[in-house]
């Protein structure tokens, strides 16, 4: 398998080892014929689980997703066979070292200040992502991109530190900011793509505006989107069902098939690309010790939270790679299977006595955490753990979290999908001190061996074996319990064509219109 190259029965084969059921590959077919006459105007409203934390696509967190493919174009997309596309790169060459690459722009990119998107341009966004002050991130993600060279007006080399076969999976986070709107993207956005920020109310709407100025013939096709956001799960599905909102971004996973049931259309990403885990914080005690973490592998109960928490949708999962692809090494699942009796007795010998209290973050980005939280606070009750559930909105749960003020934290983040290396796109695993597990300090050499060895290769099935090895070390460190498969829902309203979900679980509205 080439990089991002997955065959038609290779991903669907992935999709159902993760328990996917809507059958994506037709029903993404359907839309985009739909989508072949699309009609003009309108406002399309979008209920969201939580408000955005920043309108800088720097800031690549799950609360702020809604707004990435809207304001920002990228350099690289993956198509849902999981293949690069070009966007703002109509092209690029690898060198036959892997030590740099080419990207050549697309002309006549307008930002949203009028100005021209060149390599000028691209240079500004790469020296703002290498600043660890502004570069949130993607400052981890390209570490190793040491230099951009401008060669013309449309053409920039990047050299990197160590050869990256991966390079593309690596750009295919990185939203392009219009250089104008440095100094205030956070709170007021500024890019290249179909829509430009109108306004910003935060927690109550993001409003959108069609960019007329826009570098794609026909595109959009909505002149307004509204983004809402719903702190409880039922209020938004309350406003789906009544018409509020014609997209309802994200529905618990339990109520997906209820929903369907009633004759409304619910759909999902096209391939696995998510998983929760919780993660632990490495720098505090008890969990310094290896043994404490290495116990707390067996408190999962992985099967009772798909079942209870997220409707039987998705599958348990104890590593960080997506079921079925080809670093996914099965002999984990009972090595790190759930064992209450296994690991009280682990947390004995390790010298953790009954009624230790610890904090237990999480956030409001997935209505499944709370009930997640609840699940696992109940078993390590029994293993004389008392965790106390601390949930936060994400405007405090970021600062929280990166700040590494918790003990036990749980989240969702990324499986390895598009390439071996996209595990290390979450925080859980950045391999310096931003790595909010392993505070100030960064992870243990041996992760950042095992994480340079992935790149070590061009042959992608060896690359992917390599994957292997670096999950085993992540398991046995310990600094992380992988749960379960995120596999968010969608309501799209009967009035909705065009709409589709990029292979990373980001919503694209550029090609969506409404019928009425």
């Amino acid at each position: 398998m080439s990089q991002g190259s997955l065959t038609r029965r290779e991903l669907l084969r992935l999709a159902a080892a993760a328990g996917v059921a809507v059958p994506f590959a037709g029903a993404m077919r359907s839309d985009l014929a739909m989508a072949a006459a699309p009609k003009r105007g309108g406002t399309l409203r979008v209920g969201v689980n939580s408000d955005v934390t920043s309108l800088d696509p720097n800031d690549t967190v799950f609360a702020n997703n809604p707004v990435y493919f809207q304001v920002y174009n990228y350099l690289v997309k993956f198509s849902a066979t999981l293949r690069p596309r070009p966007d703002l790169a109509q092209s690029w060459e690898l060198a036959k070292d892997g030590m740099s690459a080419v990207f050549h722009l697309q002309s006549n990119v307008r930002t949203h200040s009028a100005g021209i998107f060149n390599a000028n341009a691209l240079i500004a966004n790469f020296e703002r992502v290498k600043d660890r002050t502004t570069g949130g991130g993607l400052f981890s993600r390209l570490q190793d991109w040491s230099s951009a060279e401008r060669i013309d007006d449309l053409s920039v080399r990047f050299k990197f530190a160590r050869p990256r076969p991966d390079f593309l999976a690596m750009v295919a986070r990185w939203g392009m900011i219009d250089p104008a709107a440095f100094a205030n993207v956070k709170a007021q956005g500024g890019g290249t793509g179909p829509f430009r920020v109108q306004e910003w109310v935060p927690g109550d709407h993001v409003t959108f505006v069609r960019f007329d100025q826009y570098w794609q013939s026909g595109i959009p096709s909505v002149d307004r989107i509204i983004l809402r956001p719903y702190t409880e799960s039922q209020s938004m599905e309350n406003a789906f069902r009544a018409g509020t909102i014609e997209i309802a971004h994200t529905l618990r996973a339990k109520d997906g098939e209820r929903l369907r049931a009633s004759g409304y259309n619910i759909t999902q990403a096209p391939v696995p690309n998510e998983y929760f885990v919780m993660t632990l914080n490495a720098r505090r005690r008890p969990f310094d010790n290896i043994k404490v973490r290495q116990a707390l592998q067996h408190v999962v109960d992985r099967a009772t939270i798909v079942r209870n928490a997220l409707g039987g949708v998705g599958k348990p999962v104890v590593q960080m790679v997506a079921p079925g692809a080809l670093g996914y090494d099965p002999k984990l699942d009972a090595e790190f299977a759930f064992d209450l009796d296994k690991a009280k007795a682990m947390l004995r010998n390790a010298g953790v006595n009954e009624g230790l209290k610890v904090q237990f973050l999480t956030l409001t980005s997935d209505p499944a955490l709370p009930e997640i939280a609840q699940i696992i606070q109940a078993d390590l009750k029994k293993v004389g753990i008392d965790a106390q559930v601390d949930l936060q909105d994400p405007s405090s749960y970021f600062p929280t979290y990166f700040g590494g003020k918790f003990d036990l934290n749980l989240t969702f983040t990324t499986l390895a999908t598009l390439d071996p290396t996209e595990m290390t796109v979450g925080s859980p695993f950045r391999t310096n001190p931003t790595n909010p597990s392993w505070l100030e300090t960064g992870p243990p050499q041996g992760y950042i061996d095992a994480v340079n060895k992935l790149t070590s290769s061009f042959d992608e099935r060896e690359r992917w074996g390599y994957l292997r090895e670096a999950v085993r070390y992540v398991l046995g460190q310990s600094w992380a319990v992988p749960i379960a498969v995120r596999l968010p829902l969608f309501g799209v309203g009967k009035s909705v064509r065009g709409f589709a979900v990029d292979p990373q679980m980001i919503m694209s509205l550029r090609t969506v219109w409404l019928e009425s």
